[in-house]
């Protein structure tokens, strides 16, 4: 089983258990979503933003993350040129860091949505299983890494409401596993699910923004997982 989310400490030590933590026109789709009454801007999880769920807009940030190498991956390898890395579509997708703190630049059009996760981890069995995991045993991977978390976050100065409110889940869907990949796992097509805490902002307005967002993890039970974050980006919105 492979499930990434995690920190590099935790990711060693997960490996030594086995588990490695692991389009339509907008202008008209994103008029049809509803964003949270609590947070205008940002996408509800139970909304459809640009006419696809939520769980499924997941699935293609697990996709993407995956397919970048390792050597230009933007989660441990980031430069401002990297940000704009595999994006297409009208949902711009960042990645989260498994370090204390970082500050990043990003250059993004204003027609796009952004999709962040904050605390999250998707899993998938292959074949270094013995026995493939079931859908139960999947799921239960997928969360384990994302239990007693402590996240927030910021847009532009203005805290970010009840984001416990925000975990979702994907569908099951097949991941696609290329070499050389970031946790150098096993190539293939495995069967995969995705659950965490994500951020999905409506597209913002031209000029600059900065989100921020921290996650800590003290997971009394499995101790492997704790870690703690502070990840600020400086988004450069270009009409």
């Amino acid at each position: 089983m492979k499930h990434f989310g995690e920190s590099k400490l935790r990711l060693s030590l997960i490996t030594y258990l086995g588990i490695i933590l692991i389009f339509s026109s907008p202008s008209v789709l994103s008029t049809l979503v509803s964003a949270d009454d609590l947070n205008p801007g940002i996408y509800s999880r139970d909304s459809k933003p640009f006419g696809t769920q939520y769980g499924d807009w997941l699935v293609r940030w697990s996709q993407w993350f995956i397919q970048i190498p390792a050597d230009i991956n933007p989660r441990e390898h980031y430069t401002p040129e990297r940000c704009a890395t595999d994006q297409s579509g009208p949902v711009w997708f960042l990645t989260d860091i498994l370090k204390e703190k970082e500050e990043r630049t990003c250059t993004i059009p204003s027609d796009k949505a952004i999709l962040l996760p904050i605390l999250s981890g998707t899993c998938w069995t292959d074949k270094t299983d013995p026995i493939p995991m079931t859908e139960q045993e999947i799921t239960k991977c997928a969360m384990a890494g994302n239990e007693y978390g402590k996240i927030s976050a910021t847009l532009d100065g203005k805290t970010i409401q009840n984001l416990n409110n925000y975990r979702t889940q994907s569908p099951f869907f097949n991941i696609t596993v290329p070499e050389n990949n970031v946790f150098n796992n096993m190539p293939g097509v495995w069967k995969a699910k995705t659950d965490g805490f994500f951020l999905f902002l409506e597209p913002l307005s031209p000029g600059n923004h900065t989100l921020s967002t921290t996650t800590s993890v003290f997971n009394p039970l499995s101790p492997e997982y704790n870690y703690g974050s502070t990840l600020t980006y400086k988004l450069i919105v270009k009409p």
